[in-house]
């Protein structure tokens, strides 16, 4: 029996002692001066969206301004503290406690600051929150103080520097965009500087109403991001010049506080103007010089190219006076010396007489051809030139041998191209008479044209003998010929005036034919006359 009542006195003190431990938690829970919460999660689809007050001390539902608010969601009461959410969850689910501290400004400006300690108990999370406004605010008062005292110090050192010095507060629209800067404190060398006279107390936008913008924008975001910025800048309106700034914020707190320093660098900024427009006026003349000495460069190779022609056509000159021009009068010295050194009759020397004749004929339209084939080179002078009428002319020149050999004459519309009239006579006249010379029984010639921007494209054809293939560049090189002088009459310079024309123009010619097959000549004109660069 005495063992039973001892554990029947037992039982009764432990029930006793826990029914204390609870009525004193509860008066601690609900003391004035507490302010505890505690939550259970809310799920959806096993997801937590929300936590519900569970129990609320009497500090916090006294802070409620009496109104209890158990049994609802946080969402429900604080809809706009949804960011609360994740700290109650990660302490759930997680079970770290979470410590974090909020600022919150009223409707009617009031500005509080709160201590949260969120932690996970049984099967939810209690809260325990402090306000902290007034140790916000003590620390705030401190920190005004500490900044008035560095800002005295900045100015005791700065009064006596080259360098301007101020201290601006800058101002914001409703929609945090800076809009102008007070100017808290300025030194010596500021007046200096800006030429600007009894700043302190004034705005920016009172003492220079057309200060640039940026100048606002730099500082502005200087005051909202709180770091310090080196930047040089042109403030035309102020001085017409370039300042070297460096500004940063005077503390930790955000009252919109900067101290500036800053130095005039106009000469500066002039000298490297200078250079820069001095460099830049050096490298166009370089480019300028570049581009003539190109330009002579190309002329000189342009004249190269037309010296290695010349030595070319100085070569077949040579090959004239020693060869075309000596062999028909070394025929004429023969048959006068022979018809002397046998005394012979008129009758007797006619036959002599009429191959002297003939050599003097093919000597002097040897003479002809190479004088037209250096003249070209002197002629320059460009005019329109109706190619209609250039071949009218031509065909009036042949018109008897037409007649005499029955060639029939086909073209169309020819164009009206910048050229030089003779040439384009020449050449004509030329090719005329090439497909006259080489025709068959009944010659068939025709020339047509057709254009292409700026470009003429001309052919002339005919049915004559034709040549192969293979020689279809030689024939354009002076004194090259296909036949015999038995065969054809002709120099071998007739193809070579008109390769020389063409290229006086800024233009080409081509050849093609087959034996027996014709031959067809391939022409190209500038409408309109172009420089020839190399």
């Amino acid at each position: 029996m005495s063992a039973i009542n001892d554990n029947t006195d037992n039982n009764t003190l432990l029930q006793n002692n826990n029914s204390t431990a609870i009525e004193l938690m509860k008066l601690a829970f609900d003391a004035p001066n507490n302010r505890s919460i505690f939550f259970t999660p809310v799920y959806n689809d096993g997801e937590i969206i929300d936590f519900r007050f569970t129990l609320l001390s009497r500090g916090t539902i006294n802070f409620f301004k009496g109104i209890d608010h158990t049994g609802k969601t946080l969402l429900e009461v604080l809809p706009d503290q949804i960011n609360q959410i994740d700290s109650l969850k990660t302490a759930y689910e997680t079970g770290t406690q979470q410590n974090w501290t909020r600022y919150y400004e009223k409707l009617d400006g009031a500005q509080r600051w709160f201590k949260v300690s969120d932690t996970k108990a049984g099967e939810g999370v209690y809260r325990v929150w402090e306000d902290i406004t007034e140790e916000k605010l003590a620390e705030r008062n401190f920190n005004i103080v500490i900044t008035e005292q560095i800002e005295d110090k900045y100015a005791s050192l700065f009064n006596s520097v080259d360098q301007g010095f101020c201290i601006i507060e800058v101002l914001f629209n409703e929609n945090k965009k800076p809009i102008d800067y007070i100017f808290l404190k300025t030194n010596p060398a500021f007046e200096k500087q800006t030429g600007l006279v009894n700043a302190v107390g004034k705005t920016m936008k009172e003492l220079e109403p057309n200060h640039e913008s940026h100048w606002f924008e730099i500082y502005g975001e200087i005051a909202l991001s709180g770091k310090p910025k080196y930047f040089e800048h042109e403030a035309k309106p102020l001085i017409n010049g370039w300042y070297e700034v460096s500004a940063f914020p005077l503390s930790d707190v955000k009252d919109n506080k900067i101290a500036v320093i800053f130095n005039d660098i106009t000469n500066r900024k002039n000298v490297e103007r200078e250079l820069s427009e001095f460099n830049t006026r050096l490298e166009e003349e370089v480019k300028e010089r570049t581009a003539s000495l190109k330009e002579v460069n190309a002329q000189l190779a342009d004249k190269n190219v037309q010296l290695e022609q010349s030595n070319k056509e100085l070569e077949s000159f040579n090959y004239i006076a020693s060869h075309d021009l000596q062999e028909p009068l070394r025929k004429i010295q023969t048959f006068i010396t022979f018809i002397k050194d046998r005394n012979m009759t008129r009758e007797e020397s006619e036959p002599y007489i009429k191959k002297i004749h003939d050599s003097a004929g093919r000597m002097t339209q040897l003479i002809k051809d190479v004088l037209v084939y250096s003249r070209l080179s002197a002629e320059k002078e460009f005019t329109d030139v109706n190619l209609n009428d250039i071949l009218d002319i031509v065909l009036g020149d042949y018109e008897l041998l037409i007649k005499e050999k029955n060639a029939i004459v086909k073209r169309n519309t020819l164009p009206t191209i910048k050229a030089i009239p003779l040439q384009m006579e020449q050449l004509f006249s030329n090719l005329i008479s090439n497909s006259l010379k080489y025709c068959s029984e009944k010659p068939e010639i025709s020339v047509t044209a057709q254009t292409e921007g700026n470009l003429a494209h001309l052919t002339f054809k005919d049915n004559g003998i034709g040549f192969d293939a293979q020689y279809s560049e030689q024939i354009f090189k002076l004194f090259q010929r296909l036949h015999g002088k038995g065969d054809y009459a002709g120099t071998g310079i007739g193809l070579s005036i008109c390769k020389k024309i063409t290229e006086q123009h800024n233009g080409s010619i081509s050849a093609e034919s087959q034996p027996g097959k014709g031959a067809t000549f391939n022409i190209t004109l500038p409408l309109k006359h172009t420089i020839k660069t190399v």
